[in-house]
């Protein structure tokens, strides 16, 4: 937001003794500029600013610097990293001059073409371009060493200025056309052919000639020549273009001249070894010092440069301090420290005799009308002040209570706790009702209301058991007199309303958020606009405005830059003044537009008082903060709306830097893009908001964070998508914003891409046609001789099958009833009977075993799960002392090859007879879970084994060999008394 300043503020109040004032905004290399030596400044036409260094060039959008340096191995760098001159023709195109080389940048790449006006001067080493300026029609005028070219900006070609070399000459621009001065004579030339078109020779003017080192026009089209004949003492002469004749005499400066430059009051800015010097319309200079000022314009530090743009605000370039941004509209803001130092002020009010009294910590002070001179009336502590007749001013002291000024005599104290008129002397606002002689009296303890008249009082509380002397809430913080002399009162609780006669006729509650009109807050103050309105300040929920019982709301989603309001007040022009904790805030009751007013606008302070605000007979308001008394004068303060214009500034796909179009193409493989957008902003710039949305996949607006401005996007689909965008000051503007629009497209795989799909289509089809019959026939036949195979195999298996059943397990069989005969008819060797039983039973169950897994192709897992379950029912009731557990879960079947098969099962017999015979336990805990992978565990908490020393008795190296063989994960886990835990995966 900028400010439009009509005229020089009238004197505020207060004599001065000491006050401080912002506006200024410092930047140095610690905001990111490359070296604190900005040599020239310049403001394109996108509102971004360019400042030159003795080490690069800089672009700053209000948030942040992006650097450009002379990088002797990149051609598509600086020429030289001494930037002299900085402009933009009117293809947007910006031109750097350097102290070796001119330079055109390409903004979209980020790169530099090196520009040779005269390619006999290419391999000069050190080639300066003193100057660059427009000259209408978009073209540029570029100077270097005493030439001058002329670029035309449509064409794309110099022109050279006609004449020979002058080293002595120095050219410049206006309305007219191009001057060059050169031996005690003006030159005119056309600004597009470059043809001489007049001489004006100033010796007619009796003007002896001299050493001109630099021209300069001023908003008049007069030229301004500094004249270094005698460089100590250089001079200025001012020649009328108009009137083809000298100004005024030599403007004699004591300084050496690094630049003029001239802002919108045509005020002459000089840039010199020892500050600014400023130059008005009486040719009479003198520095830029005051106190009010930063100390880098206090301390005699050399300027080199200063630039002013088309927004008002002005640019200071410094030799050793970086940059200074300057907002004129500061001189609408003043700050009153009565003891030239930091200090809270509590009120301020204006007698009837003109005198101004300042409330302060450190007391109160009185600035008489007549004298102007300020001085201390009391030294306490005083929080609130009430203006009555005759220069009559009541003041409440902390901790004492209400005392009356009269003109001629000393304080006297009114009411207090001691003499039983106040219950609490803790008062923090006076007011009074001139029409009804009342002062209201606002405490933690109520309200009371003394008349002047008579000295009587009434307290009013919330608590009161009277319900005339009831209000809304005890805690009172400010009381306002309408126009129509009703006194509104606003508490902790909500709001009264008092006639003449101190009777309650109207009141709102706010302690509930079911409150009809305004929700639970607490009132902070009330004040009238020129149309009765009434406006109420709450300390949660912004403002409302009362319009004869109607309430309308105005906060944050207005525009406001905060809801907690510590006071309101009502201008001339009927706006309203907003003071918040997050700044001022002005509402224009015309265009509805809240403009919020920071200390960048040159608000000397950002925390205002509760019930601080006043205003005087001249219209300007007055606040009470930590800082001291601000003063503002409202008739010099008029925000120009801007319409942010938003645009990209850096992009990024797959996180490499590519170049800014309006529209980015994405291959298949680009899975990121990441765009920086920017809408250039120098005042209160981190309040910018922004916001985006992409229409198809974002069709809502989406608000970035606040100081971020980067929209980024990760696997886009591949179709063509549009990207808006857009930044105002505020929310609530961001509905007039400008909306800016690229697309981004990603491509598909060229398979996905219709181009190819179609004529691929057919000749794929083409093919199939050809190939299927040949692929159907050759896969029948392949079909036909592997069913063949397969069939031989699965008979060859069953007739193995067929053979182990007949042959020997019918062997196995015989030798198992064999040996029980010999059991009955031998009973003295009945145990070795009973050992070879358990051999032949052991060969039946293997060979079942085998057979049964030979005559499947795949066996599931549960199946096998069933068959080493019904093992173990078999052979539990042999070991009565141990526990067998079995836990199955069956989550997803899988199947497994006979071979797999039969060694997974071989392996889980042996772990759980190793455990039955060998572990000396009397618990086995088996867990079955058939999912992918299978896990098979068998724990026992036997004995357990030393895994270092050889085991060969239990069978675990055959374990292994066969969890190999098959392609499982067998693991044995064991220890010395702690038990063994074997698990197979699969």
């Amino acid at each position: 937001m900028q400010f439009k300043v009509f005229g020089l503020i009238i004197p505020l109040l207060l004599a001065l003794l000491g006050y401080s004032q912002s506006g200024f905004l410092p930047y140095s290399i610690k905001n990111g500029l490359t070296q604190n030596a900005v040599t020239t400044i310049f403001r394109d036409s996108k509102g971004l600013v360019w400042m030159g260094t003795q080490d690069g060039l800089n672009r700053f959008d209000g948030l942040s610097f992006k650097q450009y340096k002379h990088n002797p191995t990149d051609s598509s760098s600086l020429s030289d990293q001494y930037i002299t001159a900085i402009s933009e023709d009117g293809s947007g195109t910006i031109w750097v001059g350097t102290r070796n080389g001119l330079n055109k940048l390409d903004l979209n790449k980020g790169k530099f073409e090196r520009i040779h006006p005269d390619p006999s001067k290419k391999k000069v080493i050190q080639y300066v371009f003193d100057q660059i300026y427009p000259i209408g029609n978009g073209n540029l005028a570029i100077v270097v060493e005493g030439q001058l070219f002329i670029w035309e900006h449509r064409s794309k070609y110099f022109k050279k200025l006609t004449g020979n070399v002058d080293n002595h000459a120095c050219y410049t621009a206006n309305a007219k056309g191009i001057w060059k001065y050169s031996k005690g004579q003006f030159y005119l030339y056309h600004p597009s052919t470059g043809k001489l078109l007049e001489i004006f020779d100033t010796h007619q003017n009796n003007q002896q000639p001299f050493v001109a080192t630099a021209l300069y026009h001023d908003q008049n089209q007069a030229i301004w020549v500094v004249n270094e004949t005698n460089e100590s003492k250089p001079t200025i002469q001012v020649f009328d273009t108009k009137k083809f004749r000298w100004l005024k005499d030599s403007i004699v400066l004591n300084e050496k001249i690094n630049q003029i430059s001239f802002d919108q009051k045509n005020i002459a800015w000089v840039s010199s070894l020892s500050g600014i010097i400023k130059i008005d319309s009486t040719f009479k200079p003198f520095f830029w010092k005051s106190s009010q000022l930063p100390l880098s314009l206090n301390q005699s530090n050399a300027v080199l440069c200063t630039y002013h743009d088309t927004f008002g605000l002005s640019w200071i370039g410094f030799a050793n301090n970086g940059a200074l941004l300057y907002n004129p509209a500061s001189s609408s803001f003043q700050l009153f420290q009565p003891e030239n130092k930091r200090e809270t002020v509590f009120a301020y009010a204006q007698d009837s005799l003109g005198n101004d009294w300042v409330a302060s910590i450190s007391g109160l002070y009185k600035k008489t009308a007549i004298t102007q001179q300020t001085k201390l009336i009391v030294r306490k502590k005083v929080r609130a002040l009430a203006v009555g007749e005759n220069g009559r001013i009541w003041a409440a002291i902390e901790n004492e209570g209400l005392y009356k000024i009269d003109p001629s005599s000393a304080p006297e104290l009114v009411a207090s706790v001691q003499n039983k008129k106040l219950v609490d002397n803790t008062i923090f606002h006076l007011n009074i009702n001139q029409k009804s002689n009342q002062l209201f009296i606002a405490t933690k303890s109520g309200l009371i209301i003394l008349n002047l008249i008579n000295n009587q009082i009434v307290r009013y509380y919330a608590e009161a058991s009277l319900v005339n002397n009831q209000i809304t809430g005890s805690y009172v913080l400010h009381s306002f007199t309408d126009s129509k002399g009703r006194t509104w009162v606003s508490t902790n609780a909500g709001i009264d309303v008092f006639d003449q006669n101190g009777i309650r006729i109207i009141h709102y509650k706010t302690d509930s958020d079911q409150s009809p009109y305004i929700k639970r807050t607490i009132i902070t103050g009330c004040a009238e606009d020129k149309r009765g309105n009434i406006w109420i300040a709450t300390l949660s929920n912004g403002i409302y405005k009362w319009d004869n019982g109607k309430f309308t709301s105005y906060n944050q989603s207005n525009g406001l830059s905060g809801n907690i309001v510590s006071g309101i007040m009502a201008d001339s022009y009927n706006r309203i003044w907003v003071a918040t904790t997050s700044g001022m805030n002005l509402l224009n009751q015309q265009s509805g537009r809240i403009d919020v007013i920071t200390e960048q606008n040159g608000v000397p302070a950002s925390d205002y008082l509760l019930a601080s605000i006043a205003k005087n007979n001249k219209g300007h308001i007055l606040l009470g903060s930590s800082e001291g008394l601000v003063m503002i004068n409202p008739n010099t303060v008029w925000p120009i709306p801007i319409q942010l214009k938003c645009f990209v500034t850096d992009a990024a796909i797959n996180y490499s830097p590519v170049s800014i179009t309006k529209h980015f193409q994405l291959d298949a493989d680009d899975k990121s893009i990441s765009l920086e957008i920017s809408a250039p902003c120098f005042i209160n710039a981190d309040k910018v908001v922004y916001q985006y949305r992409c229409l198809g996949i974002v069709d809502q607006w989406v608000t970035l964070q606040p100081n971020n401005r980067r929209i980024s996007f990760t696997n886009l689909p591949y179709k063509k998508l549009q990207l808006e965008f857009r930044a105002a000051e505020n929310i609530a503007l961001m509905k007039f914003g400008s909306i800016s629009t690229l697309y981004i497209s990603r491509e598909p795989p060229i398979w996905q891409n219709s181009f190819f799909i179609i004529p691929a289509s057919i000749l794929l089809l083409l093919g199939i046609v050809f190939f299927i019959r040949f692929l159907t026939k050759r896969k029948i036949q392949e079909q036909l001789r592997k069913a063949a195979v397969e069939q031989g195999i699965y008979k060859e298996r069953e007739r193995i099958s067929r053979d182990l059943h007949d042959h020997l397990g019918a062997y196995a069989a015989a030798i198992k009833s064999n040996i029980i005969q010999l059991e009955k008819m031998d009973s003295n060797s009945s145990e070795t009977m009973y050992q070879l039983k358990g051999n032949a039973e052991d060969m039946v169950s293997a060979l079942r075993e085998t057979i049964w897994v030979m005559q499947y192709q795949q066996i599931s897992m549960t199946s096998l799960s069933d068959r080493f379950k019904n093992l173990i029912n078999r052979i539990a009731p042999n070991y009565p002392s141990i526990q067998i557990d079995v836990k199955e879960e069956i989550i997803q079947e899988k199947m497994m090859s006979p071979g797999v098969s039969i060694h997974l099962l071989r392996m889980m017999q042996e772990a759980l007879t190793n455990s039955l015979k060998h572990a000396q336990c009397t618990q086995i805990f088996i867990k079955i879970a058939i999912n992918d992978p299978i896990l098979v565990v068998i724990e026992d908490n036997g004995i357990g084994f030393d895994m270092k020393k050889s085991s060969d008795g239990y069978g675990l190296q055959n374990m292994q060999d066969r969890a190999s063989e098959a392609g499982l994960d067998a693991k044995i886990i064991s220890e010395l008394g702690k038990g063994t835990r074997i698990s197979f995966r699969f």
